[in-house]
């Protein structure tokens, strides 16, 4: 299909106001309609302000996003449009060369969850020119369920335990921001630039997932409690997709997803990220992070050979008081060594 004739979203500008916009979109779909054909389809986003006139203070509706308005039609059928809404243009993609004709157009994707947000917000939609906000720095994450489900963007953490509102960029205009959302839909795919806090993270993960693992293996405890099965969860739907840039946080990550899998008993993801954890060791080059990594293999799957190989990197240590990673790779040997026989 030719692109002239395709269906998408085109991006114009218009420079009329927002009654005399809709009273000619809807005169436009009367004529489609009488002439068999489906009304035009088009979102001009608005919000909602307060403003005086004369000492009384008053609501009206302003367009969001300046002379913004997006319209869903064939190219063929915008050039008629534009007979009647006579203010209306296309704008120009970017990137196109002289002599071509490409126009700006957003994905039905995208469109549906500017939508989404835009409902949402009830027309008090927050929304950025690009270049305003840094979406380099904030964590790359995915929204999994609820109205935006799918979509993906950068985490502006403003609440506690890392939910928050998500930054999406609209082709290349603007950015929208999601209302907040709450830790538990949100997947984290990529952590932002010079973050630190992707070991705070997983650190504080590491001693839930020991608990997990002790009360599984442990008759007398009589299995995960509610909040073991909680954390375990919720760090396996928030990290399960995430790519870390550096081997030692990919090591980490990994054990941890091990350990949480194990502890669910999600036996085929416990597989796979036990092949991807001895993937791994053959690419670590700390010999702590390698003992670390082994030692809590060992933990999530009782193989012997596991303790022994850590065994044997451990046995050469002198473990200096400060040293907590090394002190907490031997207590996890000594502490999970008994429940294996």
């Amino acid at each position: 299909m030719k692109a002239e004739n395709l269906k998408q979203w085109y991006v114009l500008s218009a420079r009329d106001g927002i009654n005399d916009l809709e009273e000619q979109f809807e005169r436009l779909s009367r004529a489609r309609i009488r002439r068999g054909n489906t009304p035009v389809e088009y979102f001009m986003p608005t919000c909602v302000e307060m403003s005086t006139l004369f000492g009384t203070a008053r609501m009206r509706r302003r367009k969001l996003l300046g002379n913004y308005i997006f319209v869903r039609d064939t190219y063929k059928n915008i050039l008629e449009a534009k007979q009647v809404v006579e203010s209306m243009w296309l704008l120009p993609h970017p990137d196109r060369k002289d002599g071509e004709h490409e126009f700006m157009t957003i994905s039905d994707h995208e469109m549906d969850l500017f939508k989404a947000v835009a409902r949402a917000y009830a027309n008090e939609l927050p929304c950025y020119p690009i270049g305003m906000v840094d979406l380099e720095e904030g964590d790359k994450v995915e929204i999994i369920g609820g109205d935006f489900d799918g979509m993906r963007g950068t985490l502006q953490c403003s609440q506690g335990r890392n939910g928050g509102k998500v930054l999406m960029a609209i082709g290349n205009l603007f950015v929208i921001a999601t209302p907040d959302i709450k830790p538990q839909y949100i997947r984290i795919l990529e952590f932002g630039k010079g973050n630190r806090h992707p070991y705070r993270q997983f650190e504080a993960h590491l001693p839930r997932a020991i608990q997990a693992l002790r009360h599984k293996y442990l008759n007398n405890t009589g299995g995960l409690t509610t909040e073991d099965l909680a954390a375990m969860s919720v760090f396996k739907g928030r990290y399960e997709a995430l790519r870390p840039a550096t081997i030692n946080l990919a090591s980490q990550h990994a054990t941890l997803m091990l350990m949480s899998c194990a502890a669910l008993e999600d036996h085929e993801n416990t597989r796979q990220w036990l092949n991807y954890c001895r993937e791994l060791l053959l690419k670590v080059k700390s010999e702590t992070q390698r003992a670390w990594q082994l030692a809590f293999m060992f933990a999530a799957t009782g193989e012997a050979r596991l303790r022994q190989d850590a065994l044997s990197i451990v046995s050469t240590w002198d473990i200096a008081p400060n040293d907590h990673k090394r002190a907490m790779v031997a207590t996890a040997l000594n502490t999970f060594t008994p429940l294996f026989p």
